[in-house]
């Protein structure tokens, strides 16, 4: 595992059983999740037959997101994934991160 991608790793994992909320920014699209962090995970794209994936951090837990609306509904999936091929952090403290990978940019606050 790359060496920003264990520490995003290791401050996620600091903060399980709590709620992070989590700005997504790729392309035009703007996401903000809302997720309450019970583990998280590595998928090493080495390891997974579908050639189409890629590595990534998977966040294990409960989450929501606002949609156009402005109301908060609840994720599809009890995870959420973090592709991080290139990641690179822009700024990190104790309760907020930034960083940003090939895809997207990311910014992880604690609520």
């Amino acid at each position: 595992m790359e060496e920003h991608v264990q520490m995003l790793a290791d401050w996620l994992n600091g903060h399980t059983g709590g709620t992070i909320v989590i700005e997504k920014q790729e392309m035009e699209d703007r996401d903000k999740v809302y997720f309450k962090l019970d583990r998280v995970d590595y998928r090493n794209a080495d390891d997974v037959v579908d050639h189409y994936l890629d590595n990534a951090l998977i966040l294990h837990g409960t989450g929501s997101t606002m949609n156009a609306d402005g109301d908060l509904v609840p994720l599809p999936l009890q995870s959420f994934e973090i592709a991080v091929t290139g990641l690179a952090f822009a700024s990190a403290d104790e309760k907020r991160v930034q960083a940003q990978t090939e895809r997207a940019k990311y910014t992880f606050t604690l609520e």
